[in-house]
């Protein structure tokens, strides 16, 4: 098993530069960007006065030896934990694709393997779900109705023959990826609820799976549940 874990960050667009410059002084050696925006649906915002909200996500591998330190300083210098200033959760990793695979996205750092332990079944889980474009409200009503608290739409848009690939899931024009954190004693209920509404057999042609989730930063409620 390897010494590293995968980092996903969503934060609003005007962070960016910010965390960029975060990640940067704190030894991540490669982030992967890409714009989002929240699933507040159009009644909702209407209703407050206020409008979509672009975000940002940022991807990375992370050493386990950098991580207790990362979520300190997140809190720390980013204020992570208020309003709207981000949410992080770190993905385990079964393996990487090779030395060249490692080096694009830690460079030249040494990293340890360590012996397999049997490890309990995570608390938190991300799920995931690609949908044609127009369609995320479809999975957040379906959601919420659940009991998920909110996700964060990422733009999966592929370019003539250009197929995007997310999580070895390869994505054709015109996507759309709803990320939902959520308690795995909920994921089932969620994941189900999201297939009836907005799944393979719907207008809405939505696939998803669940990644389990090592920790999250930003929201206290997941933060308990180690």
């Amino acid at each position: 098993m390897l010494g590293i874990k995968y980092l996903i960050l969503i934060t609003q667009r005007e962070y960016s530069e910010k965390y960029l410059d975060f990640f940067s002084r704190h030894g991540v050696y490669r982030v992967l960007s890409t714009l989002a925006h929240g699933t507040a649906n159009a009644k909702t915002l209407d209703y407050l006065g206020v409008e979509k909200t672009e975000k940002m996500t940022f991807e990375a591998m992370v050493k386990d030896e950098q991580i207790e330190q990362l979520v300190k300083d997140m809190y720390v210098e980013m204020d992570i934990g208020s309003a709207n200033n981000g949410i992080a959760v770190f993905v385990n990793i079964d393996g990487v694709g090779g030395k060249s695979s490692l080096d694009y996205f830690i460079g030249n750092q040494t990293v340890e393997k360590k012996e397999m332990e049997e490890m309990s079944e995570s608390k938190i889980v991300l799920i995931i779900t690609v949908v044609d474009k127009g369609n995320t409200d479809l999975v957040m009503d379906a959601a919420r109705a659940v009991g998920a608290s909110g996700g964060t739409v990422v733009k999966a848009k592929g370019t003539g023959a250009e197929i995007a690939k997310f999580f070895g899931v390869s994505i054709s024009e015109e996507k759309e990826m709803v990320y939902i954190v959520a308690e795995r004693t909920n994921r089932d209920a969620i994941m189900h609820a999201i297939m009836e509404k907005a799944g393979s057999n719907t207008e809405a042609h939505g696939v998803l799976f669940s990644l389990p989730v090592d920790s999250v930063v930003g929201i206290k409620h997941f933060e308990e549940l180690k």
